[in-house]
């Protein structure tokens, strides 16, 4: 009795390392369901509402929301995040931003992926090692742990300041020096009039309804990634994310 409870014991201090696999971590659960009963919510519990800006290197509306192969055959993007309401366990991640950004050499969903965070540098320690935790795909939860599951490599997270502006097509952000996404119109090629276009995605990964953009300003320069596609598709939306 006395060995299997050190066992369980050890096993358990596994569990709760957070650089486990999900599938290593489950393997050991259900080789043992006995003695892990609830082991399962032994994850922190994390959710928030967020605005969101995104810009990618894709034509407008972009195939990918289509399940159809990018563009120009391979995919580099971003994600713009403001968190305006929002927790991880008993860490509170409200106004805090980030940007999250990859390049794949093929579709997303084929992998092998180079991806890189930018965090508000104003996020203390705590909330820095949570952010690190959901956007990584460590905590389970929805979309991150699809999209960081497409992550071969992971650059160094970089700390920087950000300016934030959540209007419309007028939306735009900046991450440090590092990254710069400016949303705009449209426009017909013909004519110049506006346009404008609302996708409503029922499966949606990241929102269920996206405001389709062009962009006028969209580059990652930092020591990990380097990408430009000013032009093309670009998004906003509320989003709403958890495990």
């Amino acid at each position: 009795i006395l060995i299997k409870h050190k066992i369980k014991e050890s096993l358990r201090q596994i569990l709760v390392n957070d650089n486990l696999s999900r599938n290593i971590r489950n393997s050991i659960i259900n080789l043992h369901p006995d003695m892990f009963q609830g082991a399962t919510d032994m994850t922190t519990k994390w959710n928030y509402t967020a605005e969101m800006i995104n810009a990618c290197n894709c034509d407008w509306g972009c195939p990918c929301n289509f399940n159809a192969k990018p563009t120009n055959g391979y995919c580099e993007g971003a994600y713009g995040i403001h968190i305006t309401s929002g927790a991880c366990g008993d860490i509170p991640l409200d106004g805090l931003k980030l940007a999250w950004s990859s390049r794949w050499p093929g579709a997303v969903h084929e992998g092998r992926g180079s991806a890189q965070l930018f965090i508000d540098e104003t996020a203390s320690l705590e909330q820095r090692g949570a952010l690190e935790d959901i956007f990584k795909g460590r905590l389970d939860g929805m979309p991150w742990a699809i999209v960081a599951a497409t992550v071969d490599t992971w650059e160094e997270t970089e700390y920087v300041p950000f300016e934030w502006t959540f209007d419309g097509v007028n939306s735009s952000y900046t991450a440090g020096t590092q990254v710069r996404v400016t949303l705009d119109t449209m426009k017909n090629p013909v004519s110049g009039a506006e346009t404008e276009a609302t996708l409503s995605l029922p499966s949606g990964l990241i929102s269920k309804t996206i405001h389709t953009t062009s962009t006028k300003a969209f580059a990652i320069f930092s020591k990990g990634l380097k990408m430009a596609a000013p032009g093309k598709y670009g998004f906003y939306c509320i989003a709403e994310h958890g495990n």
